[in-house]
Order: C-alpha cells, then sequence, then structure tokens
C-alpha cells in the first residue's frame, strides 16, 4: 500500500471521508496555509522548543512539517546554531513550497506518513505542530507515530506535541461564515461525531475568477490524558503541560503543549 493510500476501515475510510487520504489535508491546504494560519499563536511553543535544545548543534525532527513554517521560526531563534533539521510530511504540494524557501535550504525533507516510517535517528527532539498529530485517521496510528518516535529519539530526548484540548459537545453538524469580501467567499461545513472523537469538514471557497474550491479535513483527537497513556506505552513520561508554551494549563485551557521525555 502506498502512503497516499488510506487503510482499510468500515467507515468510507479511515479518515471518515470517502476518498480522503493521508496526503489530502496538505495537498489541500498547501496554496493558502502559510497565509491562513500565519496568527496561531504558537510563539511560546516554539520558544518551548528552543529551550529544550542543548547549546549545542542538534538534530530536530518535526513531524507534519507542511510548508516549514515553525523550522523557519525555530532557525530565527538559534541564529548561533546550526542544527541538522529533519522535516517529514505526506503532502508532495507542502514539501514543494517548504523546498522553494531559501530559509531552508539546509533542512532535510522526506515525504512519507510519519505513523509509519520516520527518518534514521537519532534525534535530539522531535516535535508536532498545533493538531497536526490529530491528522493521523485514529488512536492507533497516532500511538505508532509516538512508539516510532521513541525508536529514533536520543536517550532523554523529548517528543512536543501542540494540540486542542477537547471539551464535551453535542454531535452536530454546523455552516459557518470564514471569511467574506465582495468577491470571494469561504464557507466552513463540519461534522463532529463525540463516539469517534472525530471531526471532519471542508473549507468551501467560492470566487468570481476562481470558481469553487473545496478544502477537506478530518481530526481524530485525543483528550490530554488518552495522549499519555499512549506516551506512557512508548516509553515516555509526562515532562510539563502548558496551555501554549507559556500559561499554566487548566481544566479550561483549549490547548496543550505536552513534552513527552523519553525514559
Amino acid at each position: 500500500m502506498s502512503n497516499n493510500e488510506a487503510p482499510n476501515s468500515q467507515a468510507p475510510n479511515a479518515f471518515g471521508i470517502a476518498g480522503y487520504t493521508s496526503a489530502t489535508y496538505g495537498d489541500s491546504f498547501a496554496d493558502v496555509y502559510d497565509a491562513w494560519y500565519e496568527n496561531l499563536n504558537d510563539n511560546g511553543f516554539v520558544h518551548t522548543l528552543a529551550g529544550l535544545l542543548p547549546a549545542r548543534e542538534s538534530r530536530v525532527l518535526e513531524l507534519g512539517v507542511g510548508t516549514g513554517r515553525l523550522l523557519e521560526r525555530l532557525i530565527e531563534t538559534r541564529p548561533s546554531h546550526h542544527d541538522q533539521l529533519v522535516g517529514v510530511d505526506t503532502s508532495e504540494k507542502m514539501l514543494e513550497i517548504a523546498a522553494r524557501k531559501a530559509s531552508l535550504s539546509n533542512c532535510t525533507f522526506v515525504q512519507d506518513d510519519f505513523s509509519r516510517t520516520l527518518p534514521a535517528g537519532p534525534f535530539d527532539l522531535a516535535f508536532v505542530g498545533y493538531n497536526t498529530l490529530f491528522n493521523l485517521p485514529n488512536a492507533e496510528a497516532i500511538g505508532d507515530c509516538v512508539s516510532l518516535v521513541a525508536s529514533v529519539l536520543n536517550a532523554g530526548g523529548r517528543l512536543v506535541v501542540d494540540a486542542v484540548a477537547p471539551v464535551a459537545v453535542d454531535h452536530g453538524d454546523h455552516v459557518g461564515l470564514r471569511s467574506m469580501t465582495t468577491t470571494d467567499v469561504v464557507l466552513t461545513a463540519t461534522h463532529h461525531n463525540v463516539e469517534e472523537q472525530r471531526i471532519t469538514g471542508q473549507f468551501i471557497s467560492i470566487s468570481e475568477t476562481g470558481g469553487v474550491r473545496l478544502r477537506p479535513w478530518s481530526v481524530s483527537y485525543l483528550t490530554p490524558s488518552q495522549l499519555d497513556a499512549l506516551a506512557v506505552e512508548a516509553g515516555f513520561s509526562l515532562e510539563s503541560r502548558t496551555e501554549d508554551g507559556t500559561k499554566p494549563f487548566g481544566p479550561e485551557s483549549p490547548r496543550h503543549v505536552s513534552v513527552y521525555l523519553l525514559r
């Protein structure tokens, strides 16, 4: 089975949307990703990463590197170091954008499914940006990913995850407005299946010049405690957890930055 084929499932497929593959999200959003998600409030996350790295050249692995947005910022925080930075993503279109950035010319990019295969270690640090870990199709794939990370980290290495902290809500289908100008509109359509812990959706872009463009996405989320259990099973322990890399994490926190130490 190729990296872009969806695993077998009794659902339309393992991602909950017929025709969806591991590369669908990245390929659908590559052309707008940097513009749409430049304000994700992940400065604290990047500074957390930099603070965990030793004062020497380090090897760092990003899972779901996309356009390289976070690697660019990590480089900016360590200008006197020449870290070996490796990014993995299933989306060829995302990686094409990352590879064109002059700021990332010394990085290595690998097209692969990071729940199945990772570049050879050892790495000092592995990280995954906001909700990217939950782009994997299910808890089994997330657990496989965490175990793979443990196998390529140095002893005492860390995995850092930035993810949503889900709250209990009702099932539901929702349609909303993301943006609108005189010439274009972007609508959102979502479906939340609480029992499966899955949210699927579409961004529907309509413009006078471009017609209709669909950008589907699928998130299979875990609670922090569920993620902790998978990490412990893979050989990690929770070292710290904040809301965004700076604020304390609490019951009302909408997201969490969790640092897992390889035991």
